[in-house]
This record gives C-alpha cells, structure tokens and sequence, in this order.
C-alpha cells in the first residue's frame, strides 16, 4: 500500500484506499492519476467509519495528558463521556471549535467557576452569562478529533444527532423527526 494512502486508512477511509487499490491492475499504471482519484474520494469521504478513541484525562490538579495538550491551536470536535458508578459510560457533551482553539474549548468544561451572577455582569456584555457546565476530571473520559475548521461544525452537528448527548440542548434532534413549533 502506497505510504500516501496511510493517512486515509487512519481516519476511517479504508474501503476507499482498498477499492482504488483492487483497480490498480497493471505496475506500471500512473501513480499521479492513482493519487488524484485517492485524494479526491478520500475529500468526499465522511468519517463515519473513524472510532473514537475515549481516554481518562486524570485527576483535578494533575497536568493534562499530552495528547490533550497536542489540541492547542487546533480546530475539531470533542465527546465527553460520564463514567457511572455502575461502571457504564454515558455521553454527555459534545463540542467543536473551528477557530483554532480545541484545547481551550474542551478544558474549559474541568474547571472551577465563580458561580455568582455579580461576577460575570461584566463579562459577555454584561448579560451575567454562566460560563458553562463542568465536570470532574476522574469520572469522565474524553475523545477528541482534529479535523478542518470548515468541518468541525458540520461533524459536531453530525456526532450530537447520532449520540444524543444529556447536556447539549442545542441542535438534538427530535423523536418524530419533524419539528415542533410550540406556541407560547
């Protein structure tokens, strides 16, 4: 397998690198038009088949892991899932940030915030915003992955659709598949 088709099979592209691969019928077939087809397939490709690869990020007060610190100055999508006493995991955020910042918008939900209203009146234009919910470092674990910023948002719309999240109430999809309009 060619070592150009290896970033493809890592992010879940494999029948794609394997069918283009099966067509290839002669050695001295051209690699560039090869190549051009692979890009071409792997860009229209979704991630569907790409796992997510959930970690424990530690305990409050110990340093990130590196591959959380390996975020800084990437775009992607984050799943935070919740570990219950009975040992099952249930998911609970799903996030993105197409500007660059992943390790800042996925950390920001394990820190400690001054909770009073007093505080953040100043803060967002002053509407008294909270800053977001948080959760304790040792009972979560967390998958992470970067993609480009004009992708993130469309994968972080695909992820809460397919996960249901507890805690994102923006964008869940409804049960009956049409929507709701409910007067007030």
């Amino acid at each position: 397998m060619p070592a150009a088709a290896w970033p493809w099979v890592l992010a879940g592209g494999a029948a794609t690198v394997v069918l283009l691969a099966a067509r290839r019928t002669h050695e001295d077939s051209d690699d560039r038009a090869l190549r051009d087809e692979l890009e071409r397939a792997s860009s229209e490709a979704e991630l569907r088949n790409a796992g997510l690869v959930y970690r424990p990020i530690g305990a409050s007060g110990e340093h990130y892991p590196d591959w959380i610190r390996a975020l800084d100055g990437k775009s992607g999508v984050y799943v935070i899932r919740e570990v219950q006493r009975d040992g099952s995991a249930e998911t609970v955020c799903v996030g993105e940030s197409h500007t660059g910042r992943l390790y800042q918008t996925l950390t920001r939900h394990f820190q400690t915030w001054r909770r009073s209203k007093k505080f953040w009146s100043g803060q967002y234009g002053g509407q008294g915003h909270d800053p977001g919910l948080t959760y304790p470092r040792d009972r979560v674990t967390v998958a992470a992955r970067v993609l480009s910023a004009a992708r993130a948002m469309s994968e972080e719309t695909r992820l809460i659709e397919r996960l249901r999240p507890r805690d994102n109430l923006l964008k869940q999809p409804t049960d009956d598949g049409a929507d709701e309009v409910v007067p007030f």
